[in-house]
């Protein structure tokens, strides 16, 4: 059986893109593949498993099979594109340029270069993944050989940890915690979080709290402008952004959280769903992207932003008890999609047949 190299843009803590790339890499390793990982940039601290890319570059063989995690543009994708290999590509979707541009020219460029790069590379693949058929029609539409939708592989075990203990203890002191999981961009719109939380506190619970839990590096300007809306709303003291936080931290948010919030414009999966599933956290979102698609049953879908109707739509699912064991049940049943075993065997009838093994479930 051939090696495999995995190569990704940038690898870091409580990146979705990265924990696949990670549990892609477990997978290998269970079914005794030999396998690499290699990045540009390495942010896993004290680990040295990530191969620098020029090194990985000169020791790549003729009969290894080269695997790309698509989610920017980078300069790797056509070097990639290039190589005379089996290529396989899992495309975890590049978010449009158009959500950057007033505040970070590098993020605009990136966006840009990768969707143009996505198109030159879909010839020289031999096989596409993708987590969702909302990702699956842009492969179509640039070219790839026909997607196979296998979902993000999520090791369920790691939501077994123990939360943090003082963000639990600060979280549990009665009120009402708002949740959004995700790192601070515009195509998040934190903006639009913040308003309908803001008549939720009118009209509902004046003494509730939203948490926006997510890594702002690289569109610190748009978290700026997301602070600001909220001291000219008067909610200072009601609204934590916390930036990168510990995975312990993130437990504890889950946990001690009534509802999940998402007014996301562009989301090609959309991992915090399924995260909330596993705390049997309602979700209350908007309809763009993946969403829906990923969300299934397991939430209730806003088909636009009003502010004042999703508050009150909000306050229905912290309120009604009979809607949330609703909701509960339902969440059960969707996240069957998303069960670890499930989604390696769903993997591994795709991968095992690339990688020449006889082994394919």
């Amino acid at each position: 059986m051939s090696r495999v190299w995995q190569f990704l843009s940038t690898i870091s803590y409580g990146d979705a893109v990265s924990n696949d790339c990670l549990a892609m890499a477990a997978l290998f390793t269970e079914k005794g593949v030999e396998n690499y990982i290699s990045a540009r940039f390495n942010h896993l601290k004290g680990s040295n498993d990530v191969i620098k890319l020029e090194k990985a570059k000169k020791e790549i063989r003729p009969d290894d099979r080269i695997l790309l995690h698509l989610s920017t543009g980078d300069d790797m994708n056509d070097w990639f594109a290039g190589l005379p290999n089996k290529k396989a590509v899992v495309y975890h979707n590049i978010t449009p340029a158009k959500f950057f541009r007033q505040y970070n020219s590098g993020l605009t460029s990136g966006a840009e270069d990768g969707r143009l790069q996505a198109a030159k590379m879909a010839s020289s693949v031999d096989l596409a993944i993708t987590v969702s058929s909302y990702n699956a029609r842009e492969l179509e539409e640039w070219g790839f050989p026909k997607p196979h939708v296998i979902p993000i592989l999520m090791p369920f075990s790691d939501y077994t940890q123990a939360p943090d203990p003082k963000r639990l203890q600060e979280l549990s002191d009665g009120r009402t915690n708002i949740l959004f999981v995700g790192r601070m961009s515009p195509n998040k719109c934190q903006e639009d979080i913040v308003s309908v939380f803001s008549e939720y506190v009118k009209n509902y619970d004046a003494s509730a709290r939203l948490i926006l839990a997510g890594s702002a590096t690289g569109t610190e300007l748009y978290k700026d402008r997301i602070v600001s809306y909220v001291e000219k709303l008067g909610l200072s003291d009601q609204v934590i952004i916390p930036g990168h936080t510990s995975f312990a931290e993130i437990l504890a948010f889950y946990k001690t959280a009534k509802v999940f919030l998402i007014m996301s414009e562009h989301e090609g999966f959309c991992v915090p769903v399924v995260e909330s599933f596993l705390f049997d956290l309602p979700v209350l979102a908007a309809d763009y992207g993946a969403i829906g698609e990923t969300m299934g049953r397991g939430g209730i879908l806003l088909s636009g932003k009003d502010p004042a109707k999703a508050a009150a739509v909000l306050h229905e699912m912290v309120s009604n008890e009979e809607l949330r064991e609703e909701l509960k049940n339902n969440m059960k049943t969707e996240l069957a999609r998303f069960e670890t075993e499930r989604v390696k065997a769903q993997l591994w009838d795709v991968l095992g047949p690339w990688l020449g093994s006889e082994e394919h479930t």
